[in-house]
């Protein structure tokens, strides 16, 4: 099983947690309306988001509630150790007081991050690249996520020798090794860029500490753990979907976190992916075999459509797709090819068909 080798960021939090009240006095008319939890929660993450090393919430709740707002920012950041955005997830220690203005609270925050302001340029700059260039703004929520899981995955090698030991963005992006928490702050990055709504989640695999990110595919909220879609030891570009797209039920079976019911996952539409072996995706279409099974699957994806192409006995490593033609590829290098609506199958050589009985019989 794979480590999450960083220290649990609520542990880190911890540490570098102050909070203190300071009582000044301004004076200043132009202060905005906060009033609420929501609303300072939301100014919590957007100054996060934009990694800025110190900002302040100016509310207008009077200084007399200083307590009350002492104990609503504990809970926030308490809510947010386990489901938040990319900026509390790259966050490893703050400090805050409280002061007046006017007469109404301000909520005064020292953060620390992963990354640099200058790292923070570079991710920007890279990740706008592979949106760009992917034209990830034109494809549907579900081949957006597909394309990041496959590009995080295909692209990255599990391992802590790396920068911030590889729980960064950065760390993804650049040195192309990182632990669970950088892939999920990458994920969370590049889908949000491309217009998919995402939050990254924190728990626990069987002790150990542990990240991922829930996504919002056509309005339903799903699970999305691309570390564990990545094989170890690394494969280079191979890539899973064990894990990809799949309900909260299915992944309490071996993942444990603090369950919010702002995100609940229950839907299990694509579920039957998990135990893909071999697939890629085309123009409307997703093609796949699944272990111990002979089909060859085409599912249209507009019309929610599965049917079987052709029967393959062979197991494949990779399917690809150039125009109307597939090329099937089994783990020796043999081929074999179809058109993309299962005429003209060629089948596998009977030297290939040979190899394989004889590896089942050994």
């Amino acid at each position: 099983m794979k480590r999450f080798l960083a220290l649990l960021l609520g542990f880190l939090l911890c540490l570098g947690t102050a909070g203190y009240l300071h009582y000044d006095v301004y004076a200043d008319d132009d202060i905005p309306a906060v009033t609420t939890k929501a609303q300072i929660k939301q100014e919590v993450l957007k100054n996060l988001d934009q990694v800025n090393p110190d900002f302040t919430i100016s509310t207008k709740i009077p200084i007399y509630q200083s307590k009350e707002v002492d104990e609503m920012f504990k809970n926030i950041i308490d809510e947010l150790s386990t489901t938040a955005n990319y900026g509390f997830g790259n966050l490893t220690g703050y400090s805050y007081y409280i002061s007046s203005k006017m007469g109404f609270i301000q909520i005064k925050v020292e953060s620390f991050y992963l990354t640099t302001s200058q790292q923070e340029q570079k991710i920007n700059r890279k990740i706008a690249y592979i949106v760009k260039h992917n034209h990830l703004k034109e494809m549907t929520d579900f081949e957006k996520v597909y394309f990041v899981n496959k590009y995080i995955a295909s692209h990255t090698k599990y391992s802590s020798d790396a920068t911030d030991g590889g729980h960064s963005a950065y760390a993804v992006l650049f040195d192309h090794k990182a632990v669970c928490q950088g892939y999920a702050l990458a994920a969370y990055r590049i889908l949000t860029e491309a217009g998919v709504e995402t939050k990254y989640i924190t728990g626990q695999v069987k002790g150990s500490n542990h990240a991922w990110n829930k996504v919002k595919v056509n309005g339903k909220w799903y699970n999305l753990d691309i570390t564990w879609n990545d094989p170890m030891p690394d494969r280079g570009d191979r890539y899973r979907l064990n894990y990809f797209l799949i309900s909260d039920q299915q992944l309490a079976k071996d993942h444990v976190w603090k369950y919010r019911s702002e995100t609940p996952a229950t839907s299990q539409k694509y579920e039957f992916l998990m135990n893909a072996q071999a697939f890629n995706i085309g123009k409307n279409n997703f093609y796949y075999t699944l272990q111990n099974d002979s089909n060859f699957y085409k599912w249209n994806m507009k019309k929610n459509k599965k049917t079987v192409l052709f029967q393959n006995y062979i197991p494949l490593k990779y399917i690809d797709i150039h125009g109307q033609w597939l090329t099937l590829k089994d783990f020796d290098g043999d081929t074999a090819q179809a058109k993309i609506d299962g005429s003209d199958y060629t089948g596998f050589t009977q030297v290939a068909f040979h190899d394989f009985a004889s590896s089942l019989k050994k």
